[in-house]
């Protein structure tokens, strides 16, 4: 698996960089696995609690559980833009599976 997508700068970073990153600031037991194009990924730890993590048609970065079925009850959705930077996205992100952790 590559370390990085094919465009990760500090300015410029994919979903995958967003859960990546996430995965660290959750620990050591989380990992981030990309989907197609680096436009979602998966954020799961070794007990099997799964969130996917992507942007949804109105560019909103979302967190959701896996079994859950997207939609704005289900999800994180955050206001971001790629100028907050991808240490925000990170934190938004792992902060989101914080809260969601309790209902896997």
């Amino acid at each position: 698996m590559p370390h990085s997508s094919p465009t990760s700068t500090q300015d410029q970073f994919t979903v995958w960089d967003i859960a990546r990153a996430a995965a660290e600031r959750l620990g050591g037991e989380w990992h981030a696995e990309p989907g197609p194009w680096w436009v979602r990924s998966d954020v799961k730890d070794t007990e099997g609690h799964s969130f996917t993590v992507g942007v949804d048609d109105e560019d909103l970065l979302y967190v959701c559980p896996e079994g859950y079925v997207f939609d704005r009850n289900t999800a994180f959705m955050h206001h971001l833009t790629k100028d907050d930077g991808l240490a925000v996205a990170a934190e938004a992100v792992a902060d989101a599976i914080r809260r969601l952790l309790p209902l896997t």
